[in-house]
């Protein structure tokens, strides 16, 4: 299977969301999500820069933590320690971000 080369590669748009304490033990009720309300929950969505929509199968990798992006783009990571952390956004048709 042939791979892009950079310059054919679109951009992607990251929209991440860091909860810890009160805040995740209440979006962790209203999801219904067993997780530790003391540790942080990063999740969020990504989205072709282009078109808006979302884009499945981006893994998304926060220090080892690692998720995958479902159809519509959204992703979640529960049980993440306290700490600032680098996130990788990676899809093979895609700029790999990092924030």
């Amino acid at each position: 299977m042939a791979t892009k080369n950079d310059e054919d590669r679109k951009a992607l748009v990251i929209l991440p969301i860091v909860l810890g304490g009160a805040a995740a033990a209440y979006f962790l009720l209203r999801r219904r999500v067993v997780a530790d309300p003391e540790k942080a929950i990063l999740f969020g969505q990504v989205t072709d820069a282009e078109t808006g929509h979302g884009i499945g199968g981006v893994t998304v990798n926060c220090n080892g933590y690692t998720a995958t992006t479902g159809s519509n783009g959204h992703y979640e990571i529960l049980n993440i320690p306290g700490g600032t952390y680098t996130v990788t956004f990676s899809h093979p048709d895609y700029e790999t971000k990092v924030v």
